[in-house]
């Protein structure tokens, strides 16, 4: 049947307007692609063409309260290192080699199982700065982020050198603000095959527009940093010390043992001894530290007028359990008041005040005083600790509590607080260890508002606390952390046993925590000893060479 002249004529206007439609669309598609998208495809295709290597000028750094820098602190020259480039890689190997020190098979093992570019520290020996002339190989200016002497390495943690990311520490806790686009980068022009385009070659190359990365202040102070570590490891423990400044609740110093080389992470990863955890966010046996909490819990509730005499016969009898005094004399400390108990560590005269109070009103003090739960100082690695219970904090289990024994595990942090309280006469002050970000123009960002300070116990059950503390250095079982001079010193003394063993004896961690000057505290210092056995006779002298160093460090 013939079609008519409206027939197709609709035909025609269809298929032109569908042609229409279609130009368009593709109209529309090629806008999108080069006025919209095509600044981002065009970056895409070029970074096909580059490799690139950020330098430690690329990362913010870190500084100590007064800006002293903790990494980054001294400039080096440095060997990039170009894999994918490299032709002959037996003959960049013994280049490498040279220039490095390193042992020939571990620099071509490097080069071959290496991906992404990577950098290298020059010899120390060599006499200026060498010219190298291997393709894929170039020496530039950088800044050594660790060194040998690095201090608060725990603490500030490690980065993967491949890619400049933190992974440990306040390097991860903060990576969107110390990483940015503003760094030094090297970037090698390549081909499709990766090979180095002529005339191109290496350039460094400044980052992008927006200004993205920070250094961090933190509340450290490099001279307490140091003397801490210099103590530690004149003593040789393994374990861990903090100190606070008392009036802030800022952390002055952290330290943590066995130590590690940040730029060596690899060795440690199998290390038997935790040389990569921070063990001052470890959670531990306490001991008799946690008489403190007893003693808050029955002043608090006065249920023990502070001159009552309790005899120690050198045991206790609750129901059919008998438990030993820690008193070393066959007819136990005799007939002592609060501040005797707590100064000589009575373990009678504290179960028998873990009797009165009972175990709900231990445990509710415990966690008023910040046990059991993270401080936030680094949530990504710290432990909140254990506290009893359930049926634990019932009968007989209250005896263990009353002496720290038992289930309960806390930080050297979480002690420092704790103590901190006390020498703020009952106030908690939120822990910190950032005081702000640094830009590029030196000016400071808060990153958090100081929180409101919180009465924790009642001034008069602080003070009295305090007064044990003192005690126990001047007459008690911490008279080795006792300073004479420089305004004295307080604190507790603490031997946790652990029920583990090593070599058939018995494994008991050493804690001594206090403050100093003894009247009016500016410190507080903790320090735990990995079976240090003895908080007396190990913790203690820790303590005192501490706090001693730190004073005379104020006095200059």
């Amino acid at each position: 049947m013939p079609q008519g002249p409206k027939t197709i004529a609709s035909r025609a206007l269809f298929v032109a307007c569908t042609i229409l439609l279609l130009l368009l669309v593709l109209i529309g598609r090629l806008f999108q692609i080069q006025i919209i998208q095509g600044r981002n495809y065009s970056q895409r295709a070029a970074n096909q063409r580059m490799l690139y290597l950020p330098l430690d000028f690329s990362r913010g750094q870190f500084y100590d309260s007064n800006m002293i820098p903790l990494t980054g602190r001294q400039r080096v020259d440095s060997l990039v290192v170009f894999p994918a480039i490299i032709e002959d890689k037996e003959e960049a190997a013994a280049r490498i080699a040279g220039l490095t020190g390193m042992v020939y098979k571990d620099a071509l093992k490097g080069l071959e199982e290496a991906v992404a570019p990577y950098k290298l520290v020059l010899r120390s020996t060599l006499e200026g700065v060498p010219e190298v002339h291997t393709k894929g190989i170039m020496v530039v200016k950088d800044i050594e982020r660790y060194d040998s002497t690095s201090k608060a390495r725990h603490l500030i943690g490690y980065i993967d050198e491949s890619d400049q990311v933190g992974r440990a520490g306040l390097e991860r806790l903060y990576e969107n603000y110390l990483s940015g686009d503003m760094g030094v980068t090297v970037v090698a022009m390549v081909d499709g095959s990766k090979r180095l385009i002529p005339g191109l070659g290496y350039k460094l190359v400044n980052g992008g527009k927006s200004d993205k990365s920070y250094g961090i202040q933190l509340t450290i102070d490099y001279h307490i940093q140091k003397i801490v570590e210099e103590v530690v490891d004149e003593y040789g423990i393994e374990g861990a010390v903090v100190v606070l400044d008392v009036d802030s609740g800022e952390v002055l110093a952290m330290t943590s043992r066995p130590d590690y080389v940040q730029g060596n992470v690899e060795e440690y990863l199998d290390g038997q001894k935790g040389e990569l955890l921070n063990k001052a966010f470890q959670q531990y046996n306490l001991g008799s530290i946690f008489k403190t909490v007893v003693a808050a819990a029955v002043l608090e509730d006065d249920l023990v007028n502070p001159f009552e005499t309790i005899n120690c016969p050198g045991y206790i009898q609750v129901g059919e359990l008998l438990i030993n005094c820690s008193s070393l004399d066959a007819g136990g400390h005799g007939d002592l008041n609060i501040y005797q108990a707590y100064a000589k560590s009575c373990n009678t005269f504290f179960i028998e005040m873990g009797q009165r109070v009972g175990g709900e009103r231990i445990i509710q003090m415990a966690r008023a005083f910040g046990l059991g739960s993270i401080t936030g100082l680094n949530p990504l690695e710290e432990q909140a600790g254990i506290l009893p219970s359930g049926n634990k904090i019932h009968k007989s289990d209250v005896c263990n509590i009353s002496i720290g024994q038992g289930d309960i595990l806390v930080t050297p942090l979480q002690v420092a607080v704790m103590t901190n309280i006390i020498a703020n006469n009952g106030i908690y002050k939120k822990p910190c260890v950032v005081k702000g970000l640094i830009d590029h123009s030196g000016g400071r960002t808060v990153l958090t508002t100081a929180e409101k300070p919180e009465r924790v116990v009642s001034p008069f059950v602080a003070m009295e606390i305090r007064k044990m503390m003192e005690m126990a250095v001047d007459e008690g079982t911490g008279g080795m952390a006792a300073l004479p001079v420089l305004g004295g010193s307080a604190g507790k003394t603490g031997s946790a046993q652990t029920g583990q063993k090593i070599d058939g004896q018995d494994v008991v961690h050493a804690w001594f925590t206090g403050f100093t000057p003894k009247l009016y505290p500016k410190y507080v210092i903790t320090v735990m000893a990995e079976n240090g056995r003895s908080g007396g006779s190990v913790a203690a002298p820790i303590f005192k060479d501490i706090a001693q160093r730190i004073l005379e460090l104020g006095e200059r």
